[in-house]
């Protein structure tokens, strides 16, 4: 009996004391975006090209023809110091070249990040119908704060919001993620930017 109680308190130990890690997501991948930030009242849906291993992200939005207001092809390339951002106006035509202030932050689970648990889009009752997710969050040293939403087979984004002083919140949604990239030209600055 001393032998089972023993075993036991053992396993809730061990149970206990493991520590979730991140996952990692594919390194290669596109999808549709949705992004809102509602301190600047400014909200985008865009196609997302993601290349974590060279540090490249491209966004071209999607021209809404209802709206007025001017819509931008961005590239971000990280990988040369400093980085470099292509922004072309899709309206105008006039493309600006200028250097990216901002570190590379990639879409993954931060290191050292808090697991909160998992929950299902949809239902796990039914076979089919739901997706289970894993949720994380870190608080930096500076006071940024970032919270994410993986899928718990494959470690897909599903969420990002990330809070800053100087950005405030900005929240990420991620949909019709494929693996890979379609066209290798994607990382390629428009001609205009040339």
């Amino acid at each position: 009996m001393k032998t089972l109680l023993l075993f036991s308190a053992v396993c809730v130990a061990v149970a206990y004391s493991q520590v979730m890690e991140p996952c990692s997501p594919p390194s290669l991948w596109e999808a549709r975006i949705s992004r809102v930030d509602p301190e600047k009242r400014f909200s985008e849906r865009a196609r997302i090209s993601y290349d974590a291993t060279n540090r490249r992200i491209r966004i071209i939005e999607e021209v809404n023809i209802l709206v007025s207001k001017e819509y931008y092809d961005v590239l971000f390339i990280h990988n040369t110091e400093p980085g470099t951002e292509y922004r072309l106006n899709l309206k105008t035509k006039e493309c600006q070249k200028r250097d990216i202030a901002d570190a590379w932050r990639p879409f993954q689970v931060p290191p050292n990040s808090t697991f909160l648990g998992e929950s299902y889009i949809g239902t796990g009752s039914i076979q089919g119908a739901g997706v289970q997710t894993q949720l994380w969050e870190k608080s930096f040293e500076n006071e940024d704060k970032y919270f994410g939403v993986y899928t718990a087979v494959g470690c897909i984004p599903i969420q990002e919001e990330f809070y800053s002083r100087r950005t405030g919140l900005v929240t990420t949604t991620f949909f019709d993620v494929t693996g890979g990239i379609s066209d290798p030209n994607v990382f390629i600055p428009p001609r205009e930017c040339m």
